[in-house]
Parts: structure tokens; sequence; C-alpha cells
């Protein structure tokens, strides 16, 4: 198997969009910093994009999704619990839960923030993709935030599980660096293990795939 066979990865300097085929209209998932906007726009113009999916409301995965909502015409789909984070990500509590999440809380810019827009498909449970055209579904992955989600999907490498920030691999794989509930966040890790999909493609860092080093480095840790 090989690692990047048939995934459409947007590489956003530490941040991943990804993009998934559909029959019936193509899925952005996540969003970037805005000053990828352009990166990202050259890319989209090989898709079809009639549908943008938010893992979750930090500012580095939301910040262009007004842009390229009004860009593409496409509805923006997130779970309802994040919706108040997107619009604050200093709104909840969270918890530093690695050497690595106080660093990167340290460098963090103050007061960055997304152009407000309209989630027109809140979520509330799993919702099936098949609209698009699309063998996949949108779990919950929470922890860490209380409206993580993920996008669990066919594809030509076996079952692919978009896991956005439950899981880091940075530069191996690791608990969320911070959380707004690492109880949830390792039930959610857990929950992986048991859907056992071929490749784990994270929002900071590469794809995990079955197998390799790194996925036994995954299994291994938790």
């Amino acid at each position: 198997m090989i690692m990047y066979e048939n995934l459409n990865m947007i590489s956003c300097g530490n941040v991943n969009c990804y993009v998934i085929r559909g029959k019936r209209g193509d899925v952005l998932i996540d969003t970037g910093f805005e000053k990828y906007r352009d990166h990202i726009e050259t890319w989209l113009l090989n898709y079809k994009i009639k549908l943008i999916i938010l893992t979750h409301g930090h500012v580095d995965h939301i910040q262009n999704a007004e842009y390229f909502s009004r860009l593409c015409s496409a509805p923006v789909m997130m779970s309802s619990r994040d919706i108040p984070l997107s619009r604050d990500n200093s709104c909840r509590h969270k918890y530093i839960t690695t050497l690595s999440g106080y660093l990167l809380e340290a460098a963090k810019t103050k007061n960055i923030s997304a152009d407000p827009f309209d989630v027109t498909y809140p979520v509330t449970g799993e919702m099936s993709l098949s609209e698009y055209g699309i063998d996949g579904r949108i779990i919950s992955l929470e922890g860490h935030t209380r409206g993580s989600l993920g996008v669990l999907c066919k594809s030509s490498a076996g079952y692919d599980l978009y896991a956005g920030d439950a899981v880091f691999n940075s530069p191996f794989p690791m608990f969320p660096m911070t959380a707004e509930s690492p109880k949830r966040a390792r039930e959610s890790i857990e929950k992986i293990i048991r859907l056992a999909p071929d490749r784990i493609l994270p929002g900071h860092g590469k794809p995990i795939v079955c197998g390799t080093r790194a996925y036994q480095l995954f299994i291994g840790r938790f």
C-alpha cells in the first residue's frame, strides 16, 4: 500500500486539508490558515467542492471556511457543539496534555480568529455522505474539543479515517496536544483502534498507514 495513493491531501504548513472525491461532488475537509488561502485555492481548481466539513472549531482548521464556502457555493458542516468555539477559541477551558502542547500554546498567535461563517448543517450524530456519492460517514471523535468529528470512508486503500486532531502525528503518533476532555480523547483513540482503518489521516503530520511502524507505534502506545 502506498501512503499517498489516491489521497487528495493539501499540506498547509503544519496543518493538513483534504478532499474526498465523490460521484456527485467533492468534499473539502478543513480549510487551514488564511495565509495559505491562495495555495489551497490553486489546489481546489482540480475539484468541484460541494460541501465543507470542519473537524472541529479551532482557528487553524476553520480560518478559510467563510471564504471557500462563498467561492465554491458550498455549505459548511460541523458539530453543533463546536459552533461557539469557532467564534471564540478561548470560550472553553482545555488541558495541555503533552510537553509539545506547552510549546504549542506558548508559540500561538494571540487574538487570531476566523471570519464568521454560517453552519448550514450542524452535526448532532453520525451522518452518511451518500448524498455526495461517497461511501462514508461522519463520526464523533470527541475529546480534543467537545464537537470533534472524523470522517470514515471507503477508498482504494481500504478504509480511510480523516481524524482531525483526535490523533497527532508530528513527529510520531501521539495523544492530542490539548484536550477539552482528556478522558473523552482517550476513548476516541480507543474507538479509532476498534475501527481499524487502513489509513489514519491526521490534521497535523503524515498519514498513519496500517502495517507500518508508525501504525504499530500508534496501536502500541494506547
